[in-house]
């Protein structure tokens, strides 16, 4: 509960990203965390999945709305970057 209490307070900082339905954004290519990412969580995983691929971690649109995600920086030894993920039509 008080991850989720953090997560929150952190939103008004979050990172923005925009991300259409179908579409991914690769959160390494963004220059907003120290690669390789890992444990990603988003608060609705219906609007947004975490997957991975050549590029790392990324997030992944599947209906419009927002949300906020998170993953640590340095392999899961770091902090953790905040992003407030729009998903778009």
């Amino acid at each position: 509960m008080a991850f989720l209490v953090a997560l929150l307070l952190a939103s008004a900082d979050a990172f923005p990203l925009e991300v259409g339905v179908g579409k991914s954004v690769a959160i390494c290519k963004t220059g907003t965390i120290l690669c390789p990412a890992g444990n990603a969580i988003c608060d609705d995983d219906s609007t947004v999945a975490v997957e991975s691929s050549a590029d790392g971690i990324v997030f992944r649109g599947l209906k419009p709305g927002t949300t906020i995600c998170s993953a640590a920086s340095g392999g899961g030894a770091g902090l953790r970057s905040v992003y407030r993920v729009t998903v778009v039509k």
